[in-house]
């Protein structure tokens, strides 16, 4: 239950993924996956009901939004559940995340299926990736360096073709 509570009260700092790491090591993976499940789910609920007491409708704020958060939200109107899957999926939890749900009008049903949902294959995803790490660490550390460092190695690339070719763009 200690373990539960941390990681509802993590959530909205983004650290439950950093819970569910450790929690591999404290007890075997099926335990870990439905612990670190709970606990996460609860911060989210906990952390979006809490939002959507304290902040006013969105629909005033919308001319404020950048572009592509405004590109996001018409995804919401065309795609929720997926919308919100995907974005589970990419950061877990968290109040940034939760007020995404908020601010883009995702009823309570919509954002329930997209919480369970998400959450559990985020889950999934953090403690697999975690513990396949962790094994290709005992047989060749190198490799699992390289694994390691992949993705933010890949979005590095990623953004520094997109300035490369906002460059060429603008010359």
């Amino acid at each position: 239950m200690v373990y539960v509570l941390l990681c509802v009260l993590a959530a909205p700092f983004h650290l439950s993924g950093v819970l569910g790491a450790l929690s591999t090591v404290t007890w075997p993976l099926p335990a870990a996956l439905g612990l670190t499940f709970l606990g996460t789910l609860l911060g989210a609920l906990l952390t979006a009901w809490l939002l959507s007491r304290a902040h006013p409708p969105a629909q005033g704020y919308r001319a404020a939004w950048p572009g592509w958060f405004g590109r996001l939200a018409a995804q919401v109107q065309r795609r929720a559940v997926l919308t919100g899957v995907l974005a589970r999926l990419a950061l877990g939890s968290g109040a940034a995340l939760e007020a995404f749900f908020v601010l883009t009008g995702y009823t309570r049903r919509q954002y329930l299926v997209t919480a369970v949902l998400g959450t559990a294959l985020w889950t999934l995803q953090a403690l697999l990736g975690v513990t396949l790490l962790r094994e290709l660490a005992k047989a060749s550390p190198g490799l699992a360096a390289l694994f390691a460092l992949l993705p933010p190695l890949t979005v590095a690339a990623l953004l520094a073709l997109r300035r490369a070719r906002q460059r060429q763009d603008a010359a």
